[in-house]
């Protein structure tokens, strides 16, 4: 080879090999080679080009070179040994020459090292770039000098919404004009659009059709000094603008309004504080009688205690209501007598009137007069909602009746719910479609414990407040209660799981995994079904399907 030859490929800035497709022998290296991997020429010499490129895939394209197939490569990545046993990624290209009659492999490569590494780096640069632009709590529009957006985060599309469409179609000029649109004074902000090499800061606000009002901030986009687009950063200050302007209208009555607030503030606090006592008590008793119930019989037991309060409580409150029916008849007549006396007044001498009138004001006559029948009338009015209370509970508990009976079970849901709803009211509204049920042979107070754990667990699926629904339906065949809600919903791989004794998805501690295996088994007994309908996030349904007409009993189900 000449010495300028020679001379140009030492000035390369890429690594040239000559290789000789026969025997593979590196042929000629230009400097690079020996200052790159760091191989002497007298090393190279004795070295085949798969001493340096030793990858499987090289390998196997030698192998082809040796054998006679000949194929150029353009710009494959491989990777090189280094004299120190270090390997090197390189990016090389393979070329087919022909040098005194016979073919010559040439090989050149360069180190990609810095480039990788550069690559990566501009990567992440890019990725938290992105990552910012997308975590920023303002909306970001990026236009360059040619009114092109090259970039925009996905909350400013979403707070100026923009179709999917323009988003698709990448029409910037469409986008800017729908943004512009939506202002109420577009020029102005169509003008600021199109100021992409102004060298000022803008600040702007912009009232929306919609109501809403925007700030927007706006600075140049500088490469060294040049300045090459605008970043255009939006606020959504609506809140804050009708709060101030509020703020404005009222300044003369916040204080009060303050002070009223904060009033209410405490007597929701209070009685939000209250009812979690309340409602920790009762998860703490709930969760005592969890652990205790070990069978289905566990509820007659608390049926036949349910019952013998109403009993209980039914005696005072039969006699209390009489009483207070007889002290409402004697404060008439007392009162019609008092009338009759004071008809009589004008015959007394002044002093005994004197002495009356003292006694009427300091006893207050006339307020008693018309407060007393207040006070009877209240009265009876709470002993009858008592009643009715006591009512529910032996129609729940219906103790001693262990055998099969006719029964409504509308009747049987509603009372169930009057006794469960300390743990519905704060968490749903109670819907109501009943169909008018007939009349049903079973053991009530059994069917009542499986609503009872239906209503619960449905209030229980509901994380702050929803909806439950209690529906009712009959054909020729069956009659079905169903317990919807509008809770968190059951996941599929826990459906075919819940009727499993102990099993349970609750916290521990929260529940023992009884409730619905004992409503399964009363069902079951009473040759029916129950059949669920969940779907994650939108709640669940219950139905409870029963026979009409039950075969015989092969078993008791008591």
């Amino acid at each position: 080879m000449s010495s300028l030859a020679e001379l140009m490929l030492d000035h390369s800035s890429q690594m040239m090999l000559a290789v000789d497709p026969a025997s593979l022998r590196i042929l000629l290296v230009n400097r690079p080679v020996t200052g790159t991997l760091g191989y002497s020429r007298d090393q190279l010499a004795e070295m085949c080009i798969t001493d340096i490129e030793s990858s499987l895939q090289d390998v196997f394209y030698w192998e082809d070179v040796h054998n006679g197939q000949y194929q150029e490569i353009e710009e494959q990545e491989g990777l090189y040994r280094c004299a120190d046993e270090s390997m090197m990624s390189v990016m090389k290209s393979v070329r087919v020459v022909t040098h005194e009659g016979a073919p010559l492999i040439l090989v050149s490569a360069r180190d990609t090292r810095n480039e990788l590494q550069m690559e990566d780096a501009l990567e992440q640069t890019l990725s938290q770039l992105r990552a910012t632009l997308e975590s920023t709590g303002n909306g970001i529009l990026v236009i360059d000098w040619q009114g092109r957006i090259t970039n925009m985060n996905r909350l400013a599309s979403n707070m100026w919404g923009i179709p999917d469409e323009l988003l698709r179609e990448r029409d910037d000029a469409a986008i800017l004009e729908f943004i512009a649109s939506r202002v109420t004074d577009g020029e102005l902000c169509r003008t600021r659009l199109r100021a992409t090499v102004d060298s000022a800061d803008s600040e702007d606000l912009y009232r929306l059709a919609d109501g809403r009002v925007f700030e927007c901030r706006s600075h140049p986009q500088y490469m060294g000094e040049r300045i090459v687009g605008r970043v255009f950063a939006y606020s959504d200050i609506t809140e804050r603008t009708l709060a101030e302007e509020a703020l404005r209208e009222s300044r003369d009555r916040l204080e009060d309004r303050v002070r009223e607030r904060t009033a209410e503030l405490e007597r929701a606090n209070a009685t939000l504080q209250g009812e979690k006592r309340h409602q920790e008590t009762l998860i703490r008793k709930l969760e005592a009688a969890q652990n205790q119930l070990l069978q289905s019989e566990k509820m007659a037991s608390i049926g036949q205690l349910a019952a013998g309060v109403a009993h209980e409580i039914n005696n005072p409150v039969g006699f209390v209501n009489s009483n207070l029916g007889t002290l409402q008849r004697y404060s008439e007549d007392l009162l019609r007598l008092l009338a009759a006396y004071e008809g009589a007044e004008d015959s007394l001498n002044a002093a005994q009137q004197a002495d009356i009138a003292r006694m009427k004001e300091d006893i207050d006559a006339a307020y008693l007069r018309e407060d007393i029948g207040d006070l009877l009338k209240e009265s009876l009015e709470g002993l009858q909602r008592v009643r009715r209370i006591v009512q529910d509970l032996k129609d729940f508990s219906h103790v001693g009746k262990g055998e099969r009976e006719l029964a409504n079970l509308e009747a049987g849901l509603e009372s169930t719910l009057n006794v469960v709803w300390h743990e519905l009211k704060y968490k749903a509204d109670v819907v109501k479609e009943y169909s008018g049920l007939p009349e049903l042979e079973c053991i009530p107070s059994q069917l009542n414990q499986v609503f009872m754990n239906l209503l619960v667990n449905a209030a229980h699926a509901i994380e702050t407040h929803g909806r439950i629904t209690l529906r009712t339906g009959f054909d020729d065949e069956v009659v079905w209660v169903e317990v919807e809600d509008t809770g968190k919903g059951i996941p599929p791989e826990h459906l075919s799981r819940i009727f499993e004794p102990f099993f349970t998805t609750k916290d521990v501690g929260k529940g023992t995994g009884l409730g619905l295996s004992l409503s399964y088994g009363i069902v079951k007994r009473h040759q029916g079904h129950i059949e669920v309908r969940s779907e994650p996030g939108k709640g669940a349904v219950f139905r409870v399907v029963l026979p009409r007409h039950p075969a015989a009993e092969t078993e008791s189900l008591a």
